[in-house]
């Protein structure tokens, strides 16, 4: 009901939460396992980030710097 007054067609959590929003105890749940599965979702697309800059021999942020600081190294010897 909640997404079709919004216009769509794809339940969302947030449309579970508000309706789970009289049992306090549910609520609770389904907001812990929201965030559970928003935080692993976030870390798989940083894997997969990382495997494809791998992949195509890009640097990461923090092999990036390292880099710089190694050539700023060098140009100072």
């Amino acid at each position: 009901i909640f997404c079709r007054h919004a216009k769509r067609t794809t339940v969302t959590t947030e449309d579970v939460k508000l309706l789970a929003r009289r049992s306090n105890s549910l609520l609770k749940y389904i907001t812990q396992k929201s965030e559970e599965l928003a935080s692993s979702n976030m870390e798989q697309k940083e894997k997969k980030k990382k495997k494809s800059s791998v992949a195509k021999g890009e640097r990461t942020p923090g092999e990036h710097e390292a880099a710089v600081t190694e050539n700023e190294d060098s140009n100072m010897a």
